[in-house]
């Protein structure tokens, strides 16, 4: 009789436990945030139904003290977040993390804890101005990165380090002057990579040669007005390269022979004049290319195409 009145009293107090907490996490959900579950597509496309806590646009200067354990994916977008000092790590389902268009200038402000399943960490539009060696080293499977739109001039060499499975990385909009190789060493899992709309003078020979598995590379509005003939060398899987709204006055040809399976080519929006003959030989996989004139009256605009420039390419598609 005693076992069974303790049994039931162990219930009763698990039960009121839960309820309290469940009482807790309800009212930081209704006071602050909305707590749902909400369609979610992983990294890789997977589909999946995700306990969501959206504070988005709430004017937050710091996250709530508690959320749901089972939370996966926390969005806090538009708030005034200018520092992290309670780690999450004790939502061990967390798997995706939106702190854009906040305040923070320094990830040594943002403390998240250790997270080996976070998958995707959104910073853009924040304050940043540098990254520092391992300064992501608490997300190891970290799959996607966006730190685009802040203000960094400054990535340390081993600022990427352990992220060896990180399929996407945004860097565009921001001030940077120069790519290092030495930030890529880990990333040969990388599949995307955004660094346009950056004032980077110059790409260096074989800048990317460590990203082996990269299909997309975006290089837009830079000022680039040639690349090495050895730029895009090692890079056999890529398949996309924008070079949007640069100062080419020619097709840089002798890079892009280096890219044996490209599909798409971006050149909208280069003063180049004249298509040759040989700008795009053995480009045998080219499907798309974007050829569109400059409208402004003060810059040169395409004024000659080689009758036999596409010949080998049966199946591209041109835009002019």
């Amino acid at each position: 009789m005693k076992d069974l009145l303790f049994a039931v009293c162990l219930l009763a107090g698990l039960a009121l436990t839960n309820s309290v907490q469940a009482s807790e996490w309800r009212a930081v959900c209704l006071k602050l945030c909305k707590c749902e579950v909400r369609p979610w597509f992983s990294p890789s496309s997977m589909y999946n139904e995700a306990p969501t806590v959206d504070c988005n646009d709430l004017g937050l200067l710091s996250l709530p003290e508690r959320l749901p354990s089972d939370t996966q994916v926390l969005l806090s977008q538009a708030n005034s977040i200018a520092k992290i000092d309670s780690p999450l790590d004790y939502l061990v389902n967390l798997t995706e993390v939106d702190l854009s268009r906040n305040n923070i200038s320094s990830l040594s402000d943002v403390y998240l804890g250790h997270l080996p399943q976070l998958l995707s960490l959104h910073l853009e539009e924040n304050w940043l101005s540098r990254l520092h060696d391992n300064c992501l080293a608490n997300f190891p499977n970290l799959q996607e990165l966006y730190v685009n739109h802040n203000l960094l001039s400054l990535i340390s060499a081993e600022a990427f380090r352990g992220l060896n499975k990180l399929l996407r990385l945004h860097l565009n909009s921001n001030q940077l002057r120069a790519i290092r190789t030495e930030w890529f060493q880990d990333l040969f899992q990388l599949e995307i990579l955004m660094i346009g709309e950056n004032p980077i003078a110059r790409i260096q020979d074989m800048n990317f040669k460590p990203l082996i598995n990269l299909h997309s590379l975006v290089l837009t509005r830079m000022n680039l007005t040639e690349i090495p003939d050895s730029a895009l060398f090692g890079l056999d899987k890529l398949e996309s390269v924008s070079f949007y709204d640069n100062m080419f006055p020619k097709v840089p040809q002798a890079a892009l022979r280096q890219v044996q399976n490209l599909k798409f080519l971006d050149l909208n929006k280069n003063p180049i004049e004249r298509i040759q003959r040989g700008d795009f030989v053995d480009m045998i996989h080219l499907k798309e290319l974007e050829l569109t004139k400059i409208e402004a009256t003060n810059n040169p605009r395409l004024s000659y195409i080689h009758p036999n420039a596409f010949s080998k390419l049966p199946r591209l598609e041109v835009g002019i």
